[in-house]
């Protein structure tokens, strides 16, 4: 058996056998074909140098008629008289594996491992809402606090202004204002953060707020030019309130009879629609309602202590016209 006769393409190897040759071990025999499919293919493998060098030794070693001494063959007829010695079984040809390094190595598969259970202590959160002038702390503020997990918690500041979360989950957290039952009266507008606990001024000895009997609110106060059309369910629709809670921050009331009243005197409408009540218009003069907002504190780190620093809002003067 002569292994130097072998035939390459591209990365595979191939082994021509005589007859009578042995398989090479971990070789696999290759059906070749017949007739043009066969020749066609040993045509492509002799478009290469070395493989037409190999197949012309096999052909004139096998002393085919046409192989002529002295006589240089095409590379087409090369095809053809190595085709004729492969189709009568004359020659053989067997694949040879792939090399090693064109195998890729085979890896074991590998238990998972679960991660070790690392014992972490208890994270907590600390708020505190004083008034930024004098440092009395605020009762009664309900927050919303979205943590690092995405979890939401509601709270609301104690009688020292404080809402203490304890077992917190990794990450910052965001904060934010919870609008229920606002009103102009008890409504905070926030001045600062403060930062951590450590660097701010401490509450005055003894002056604990105290326990609100109504809910104070956080909130940040919107304008809202009234103009033709509106009416006061499409501007509480507007901003996502229902028209009570909007008619209470403004005036307190829900109360028909005292809406019209303060929408002459506050907002100083003029028109009226067919069933006698005031309406919107871009002539009303000052023309605006109050729209609360929600206070958004955002990424304050666990493990400290924050300080939200509040004011009182502007009270609302009534609009004073002339007839």
């Amino acid at each position: 058996m002569n292994l130097r006769h072998r035939l390459r393409d591209g990365l595979r190897e191939y082994v021509i056998l005589e007859m009578q040759d042995p398989v090479p071990e971990n070789h696999e025999l290759v059906n070749v074909g017949r007739g043009w499919s066969l020749e066609s293919r040993l045509l492509q493998w002799a478009r290469e140098d070395r493989n037409l060098r190999v197949l012309r030794d096999l052909v004139y070693s096998h002393g085919h008629l046409t192989a002529r001494p002295f006589t240089s063959l095409s590379a087409e007829e090369i095809a053809r008289q190595a085709g004729a010695l492969f189709s009568f079984g004359l020659l053989r040809l067997a694949r040879a594996p792939l090399p090693e390094r064109t195998v890729a190595p085979h890896f074991g598969e590998v238990p998972e491992v679960a991660p070790p259970v690392v014992d972490t202590e208890p994270l907590w959160l600390r708020l505190q809402v004083v008034d930024d002038v004098t440092d009395v702390p605020i009762s009664g503020i309900k927050l919303r606090i979205q943590l690092g997990d995405e979890s939401e918690q509601q709270a609301t500041t104690d009688s020292e202004g404080r809402i203490d979360l304890k077992d917190v989950p990794q990450g910052a957290a965001n904060v934010l204002s919870v609008l229920d039952g606002a009103t102009l009266d008890n409504t905070l507008a926030l001045v600062r953060t403060g930062g951590p606990w450590s660097q701010q001024k401490p509450s005055k000895a003894g002056s604990k707020g105290k326990e609100s009997s109504s809910t104070r609110v956080l909130a940040r106060i919107a304008e809202h030019q009234v103009s033709d059309g509106e009416t006061l369910e499409s501007v509480a629709e507007m901003y996502g309130l229902t028209v009570d809670a909007l008619a209470k921050f403004n005036w307190g009331t829900t109360d028909p009879k005292q809406l019209q009243y303060h929408l002459l005197l506050e907002v100083g409408c003029t028109r009226k629609d067919a069933q006698g009540r005031y309406v919107f218009s871009s002539e009303d003069v000052p023309g605006v309602l109050r729209v609360p907002r929600p206070v958004a504190v955002p990424r304050m780190a666990v493990e400290q202590s924050h300080i939200l620093r509040v004011k009182r809002v502007p009270e609302a003067q009534p609009y004073m016209f002339s007839l």
